[in-house]
């Protein structure tokens, strides 16, 4: 898909798989990365500098069932969450269940079918992912997304940044993993809640 922008940056794993959506370059495996794998078949695509749209959405879609990944949870990384969610919308019999690690803002519309209008309809279970101490978008986008879509469930992780993979890998993998095989019975309530160290 190199004529889109999207490229495939690593696979590990196996069982179910779980695409990683993230919107920088040569962003290798990260401990939480490895501690999915021990559960997930994990692929991840970089889309650096692709304007989340239905069309990228729709190109996503083929590329992944072009791959044999029919069904899957999938996972975004801060400015690849509303690619993340426009493919949710585009495909919502595929995409079981959805993490967003430290989501960016929604984007402003600029068509007819804008996100914010059309997130209400989307049914997904969704996991939106924020550290305590993001200081890129903080909770603000997380707790827009939370208001917007029925089935979104937001939770802070303690002493994380933007990169909450990165900064908490075992508070993050224990949540996701507990998440995306028990959707919303996993174990954090659905009230807003802090997972400490």
């Amino acid at each position: 898909m190199s004529e889109t922008g999207v490229r495939e940056g690593h696979v590990a794993g196996e069982g179910a798989a779980l695409v990683h959506l993230t919107a920088a370059r040569g962003s290798g495996p990260t401990p939480a990365h490895r501690l999915l794998a021990q559960r997930f078949r994990v692929l991840a695509l970089e889309t650096p500098g692709v304007p989340a749209s239905p069309e990228v959405a729709a190109t996503l879609a083929g590329t992944l069932q072009s791959l044999g990944v029919e069904r899957f949870n999938l996972m975004a990384t801060a400015d690849a969450a509303p690619t993340a969610l426009w493919l949710a919308l585009h495909a919502p019999e595929r995409v079981l269940a959805m993490v967003l690690e430290a989501p960016a803002p929604m984007p402003a519309p600029s068509h007819e079918a804008s996100l914010e209008r059309r997130l209400p309809g989307l049914a997904t279970p969704t996991l939106l992912l924020v550290g305590t101490r993001d200081d890129v978008a903080g909770p603000a986008p997380g707790r827009a997304y939370k208001a917007l879509m029925p089935n979104a469930h937001l939770v802070f992780v303690y002493d994380a940044g933007p990169a909450v993979g990165a900064d908490r890998p075992e508070a993050f993998a224990e949540v996701a993993i507990d998440f995306l095989e028990r959707r919303e019975a996993f174990v954090i309530s659905r009230a807003a809640t802090v997972i400490h160290p």
